[in-house]
């Protein structure tokens, strides 16, 4: 446990210290909760310790990681690690829905299958994810963001993968990583770190994926345009999803997907790759992508009052913009295609010339309407304006509530409306603001 309030009974506690908190300040709180021992990194007085034993280590926070990597080579499983720049939930969420209605070695996977939650994806929630671990797990499915250098070839060297995937590399926490170079050089971590006789899922429509598994010199699994994995006959089903076939050498299935746009094809053709790589049947394949579903606000379709509604407000980058336009873009239809759209962090120096270019692609889209939130809007919509939207069509909100204001009486049945932004911008609370006006 690293929160005290959640300490149960004869369990662990591990002090971490963090930018704001020092978890140390409260191992007195984890001892009366129950704790039997406190893995600390500096001294702390013995009468908060009461009975719990002490274990004073150089750094909490590797430690933690360490009992975790601990933890995974006790069990001897299987472990699937995804990263990228964007489409790892989705993916990982992807992958484990095919390994739960798959068999490894013949024995079923179905309620053996451990899974990254939520955004449980760096140094502190990958070990938490590998710590519940337990006997009845055949395998694991991890996720392993990054927004600073090393962080991808530490998290590898936790999970200690089998297998693994990039599934894309793209302008995204520019602050920390400096370049797209950078990005490429973090996510390729993973496949350097990949068990000697382990197996990588290779997107060859990804340029830099492509590089990165060139050098692999182990068993690879290749997609995309060209790849062994090869989608065909798209169909797209709106508010129902899309049908693809899967074409896998001689063999092929037609795919059901609850999920919207050609990066989600993309997405699923690598988790096939990975799944097909760990040893499941492409029986299994169908069956999982048939019942993987959209995760809570990553292009989550619903319907609100005959409108359409695709809610992708759980972060955002250039690349994860550009593919939601795109998809919105490729709905049929009447309607109108509305863009509600909030700034996109960790940019550095590129911010302002990346939001510039994020207007140029709703224009390029033919997105009808642009609401725009933050302190970027600015430039999002001199860029939308420099491609040829008009002013009308081009609106800068003050805050939440004012966006959904000014939405509302815009929207009719059949329009489709698309709802993105950074973690930080909350967009999400356009849609509440929306749904909550009488």
């Amino acid at each position: 446990m690293t929160d005290s309030k959640l300490v149960k009974k004869n369990s662990i506690f591990v002090a971490l210290k963090g930018e704001r908190h020092d978890a140390h300040r409260f191992v007195g709180d984890a001892v009366r909760q129950g704790a039997a021992c406190v893995i600390v990194h500096r001294s702390v007085p013995k009468a908060q310790l009461g009975n719990a034993t002490a274990v004073k280590v150089g750094d909490t926070l590797r430690a933690l990681g360490d009992l975790a990597h601990f933890r995974r080579e006790q069990l001897g499983l299987k472990v699937l690690a995804i990263t990228g720049s964007n489409g790892k939930t989705t993916t990982k969420e992807m992958v484990a829905a095919i390994l739960a209605e798959g068999k490894l070695d013949g024995v079923p996977l179905r309620g053996a299958v451990l899974k990254t939650e939520g955004n449980f994806n760096n140094l502190v929630g990958l070990p938490l994810t590998l710590l519940r671990l337990t006997k009845k797990h055949k395998v694991a499915v991890v996720e392993l963001g990054t927004n600073h250098p090393g962080e991808i070839a530490r998290l590898t060297e936790i999970a200690d993968p089998d297998l693994g995937v990039i599934t894309s590399v793209a302008a995204a926490h520019l602050e920390g990583l400096k370049s797209l170079a950078g990005v490429a050089r973090e996510k390729g971590s993973l496949y350097r770190g990949v068990r000697p006789g382990g197996t990588i899922a290779v997107n060859l429509d990804d340029p830099w994926v492509r590089r990165l598994g060139a050098k692999f010199a182990g068993k690879k699994l290749t997609y995309g345009t060209g790849g062994q994995l090869r989608a065909a006959s798209l169909r797209v089903h709106a508010a129902h999803g899309m049908t693809f076939t899967l074409q896998h050498g001689r063999q092929r299935a037609r795919i059901r997907l609850n999920y919207l746009g050609r990066h989600n094809v993309t997405n699923a053709l690598g988790a096939a790759a990975l799944a097909l790589g760990a040893g499941v049947s492409l029986a299994a394949v169908r069956r999982g992508l048939a019942r993987a579903q959209p995760y809570t606000m990553r292009m989550q379709h619903e319907t609100w009052r005959g409108v359409g509604v695709l809610n992708d407000s759980y972060n955002a980058n250039p690349g994860s913009m550009q593919a939601a336009l795109e998809t919105l873009a490729l709905i049929g239809g009447r309607g109108k295609k509305t863009a509600v759209l909030g700034d996109m962090f960790e940019l550095g120096s590129q911010s302002a010339k990346a939001h510039r270019e994020l207007g140029r692609v709703a224009a390029r889209a033919k997105i009808d309407q642009l609401y725009l939130l933050g302190a970027q809007a600015a430039q999002v919509r001199r860029g939308a304006l420099s491609a040829g939207m008009s002013a009308a069509q081009v609106v800068v909100g003050d805050d939440h509530s004012d966006i959904a204001t000014r939405l509302r009486p815009q929207l009719r049945r059949g329009d489709w409306l698309l709802v993105k932004g950074s973690r930080g911008m909350k967009m999400e609370k356009v849609l509440q603001e929306l749904k909550g006006v009488a």
